[in-house]
């Protein structure tokens, strides 16, 4: 399993003295120096203050644990030996022996609350000094805030599974219901990135969380053992390690060390769920062969079998949930990713895509049960992914045609007193970069004057433009669907309009373009470094 390192791209205090980006030095030949230098513990303790200072006062405790289980996360990627990893355990108790050492002779407050944290959240290998040490201090220091005694002292109390209906994802709310800082880690897995841990963040208490997730409606919501919950993210967690890079939240970043220290407090043994065994081709085929036989697949084109087992490797072999699920995000996924990387088409197989798609999932909504809403939804995405099969690679050559304003107005909607989008300007551009533009700017135009009035809808069509001729390499980094998103995030905060006191809201403003705060603040943050750096 390959661990992911450096994948934290916020700037950080944590600076080793005489480290750098380049390559490590090499150890002396008497082995690692485990003497921490006071300069470490200097930028560990301002990080640690810099974070307290941005927090609410009622998550003070729950902030310093998450801040100082990171750090110790950082320190360990700087200093334990990847190519020892006999020797682990001994650096690292020697190492935190010292870092106990020094924090026990300090008297300050702030050095107070760092080693406390550290007491608390630093593996068993270097605890008992840490912990001994805090016990010192503990006699000496005065004027500490009562907060501080309760970092990483939280006890979870219960746990509550909320599953999307259309088998996109699922959050893992864990509940601590203590009686100064009530609070949930909530945790969501992203089935269609293959079920891995995409977000980490800290909620409000459990009975505000479950009556968000009841008013959004779409979703499943039950109570689950702590065990079944910790095993759900623990191997989820596996799958997020996987990726040297993973696609992440910055608060995944910042409160998974937290999430990690708090599943190592469980009594119970963690109960991972069952996994899923691997279809065989034959398995694959037959199903194929069901839904040829299937009423309503009289008539398909004659690529319909090749594009039903297209759709099958993608759903089996790179997402979770089953061959089954019917989501309108897997079908975007499908059509925009999976089919330009795996499928070199003609136009009469572009022309079969979205009939065959559309009976695929009335075929597996009709096995599955799934609600009519939900195929809805996916069978409309399939209008508005399609014009994307148009556009192939350069070299392919089948004849491109020219997107019409018809076309345009075919995939988004009208705006009152502004009318349909203006035509994007193609020239010059590459197949697959105006495949992207078509789809992208008219997206982000409608969304802009639907969200934050017509008179800012031109605004994020030139930004998608300018994201698609400027910076393609960005599109990478975030689904095509999360980028108008992103595009309108980028214009409401260049304007003002989440700013305190304003009627627009971050909360309410991701609700109306269906996305998450840390989501769209992390894209469009990405876009605007990119763009305007310096801004």
């Amino acid at each position: 399993m390959a661990k992911s390192r450096g994948g934290d791209k916020r700037r950080t205090h944590l600076r080793l003295v005489g480290s750098s980006d380049g390559p490590a030095p090499s150890r002396p030949s008497d082995g690692p120096d485990p003497e921490p230098r006071d300069a470490v513990l200097d930028t560990l303790q301002e990080t640690l203050t810099l974070d307290l200072a941005a927090a609410p006062a009622e998550l003070l405790p729950v902030i310093a644990e998450a801040s100082v289980a990171r750090l110790s996360t950082m320190v360990a990627d700087k200093l334990w030996p990847e190519d020892a990893p006999e020797e682990i355990g001994e650096v690292e108790r020697l190492f935190w022996m010292d870092v106990a050492r020094v924090l026990a002779d300090r008297r300050d407050a702030e050095s107070f609350v760092l080693l406390t944290g550290l007491a608390r959240t630093v593996g068993q290998a270097g605890r008992l000094p840490l912990q001994r040490a805090l016990m010192t201090r503990s006699r000496v220091t005065a004027d500490v805030p009562a907060w501080v005694e309760r970092i990483a002292t939280f006890r979870l109390t219960s746990t509550v599974l909320s599953e999307d209906i259309s088998g996109d994802g699922l959050s893992v709310v864990l509940d601590y219901d203590d009686e100064y800082h009530p609070h949930t880690v909530i945790v969501f897995v992203d089935n269609n990135l293959g079920a891995l841990v995409k977000d980490v963040f800290v909620g409000p208490p459990l009975q505000q969380v479950v009556e968000a997730y009841q008013r959004g409606g779409r979703v499943k919501v039950r109570t689950v053992r702590p065990a079944v919950a910790a095993g759900i993210i623990l191997q989820a967690l596996g799958e997020t390690n996987e990726y040297d890079d993973p696609p992440v939240t910055d608060d995944f970043e910042f409160f998974s060390g937290l999430l990690v220290n708090r599943l190592t407090q469980l009594p119970e043994r963690p109960i991972r769920p069952p996994v899923q065994a691997r279809w065989s081709g034959r398995q694959r085929d037959r199903l194929v062969s069901d839904f040829l036989a299937w009423a309503g697949a009289d008539e398909l084109p004659d690529d319909a079998a090749g594009i039903a087992r297209l759709w099958l490797d993608h759903a089996l072999d790179y997402t979770a949930g089953g061959p089954l699920r019917v989501s309108a995000v897997l079908v975007e996924l499908f059509i925009t990713q999976w089919i330009p990387n795996k499928v070199i088409a003609d136009s009469n197989y572009s022309r079969a895509v979205p009939p065959v798609l559309k009976a695929w999932l009335r075929f597996a909504a009709e096995r599955s049960e799934v609600d009519q809403e939900t195929l809805a939804e996916a069978l409309d995405a399939v209008d508005t992914w399609s014009p994307a099969l148009w556009f192939r690679p350069p070299g392919e050559p089948v004849e491109i045609p020219t997107p019409s304003v018809e076309d345009l107005e075919a995939m988004t909607l009208i705006l009152p007193g502004a009318g349909s989008p203006p035509d994007p300007d193609l020239d010059g551009l590459g197949q697959a970069d105006a495949a992207t533009l078509v789809l992208l700017a008219p997206h982000a135009w409608t969304l802009a004057g639907e969200t934050l009035g017509p008179a800012y809808a031109l605004e994020a069509f030139t930004l998608a433009e300018r994201l698609v001729r400027e910076a393609p390499q960005l599109l990478t980094k975030a689904r095509l669907s999360t980028w108008p998103r992103a595009i309108v995030w980028s214009v409401a905060t260049r304007h003002g309009l989440l700013s305190s006191g304003s009627c627009l809201t971050p909360v309410g403003l991701a609700g109306d373009l269906n996305s998450s705060p840390p989501t769209l603040r992390k894209t469009a943050k990405l876009l605007q470094e990119t763009l305007d750096p310096g801004t």
